[in-house]
């Protein structure tokens, strides 16, 4: 068994993450450096033929990874994993139709459905 370093579940070590809070220990960097860090999960997405993984950020130094999702990984920290984009998204969500036109787009739905059909 192992103790997850960020919530000190134990978990099998066959498994390459914690299936409780999702993270792993980031070991050694690409150049073979020790790092130190934890991998957090920051999302989910679904690969080729469907088969869901989950992206994973080194806290320390920002490398990336995908995993796997498990049959024993903790469903309601996949769906909060999950969600996070919706519920928080990068930008005030209340001035979506001023960045869309700083983009140069219409700015709302109905002129978009106006002009493509």
């Amino acid at each position: 068994m192992i103790e997850c370093s960020n919530c000190g579940n134990l978990y099998d070590e066959s498994l390459d993450h914690c299936p409780e809070c999702l993270s792993s220990l980031h070991e050694t960097d690409d150049n073979g450096d020790e790092c130190g860090g934890i991998f957090e999960a920051v999302s989910v997405w679904i690969k080729d033929k469907g088969r869901p993984e989950i992206i994973c950020r080194c806290a320390f130094c920002g490398a990336l990874k995908t995993e796997p999702v498990e049959d024993s990984d903790n469903p309601v920290t996949l769906m909060s994993v999950a969600a996070r984009p919706i519920a928080s998204p990068p930008f005030p969500i209340e001035r979506i139709s001023e960045l869309t036109d700083l983009m140069g787009g219409q700015g709302d739905m109905d002129g978009y459905y106006r002009d493509h059909k």
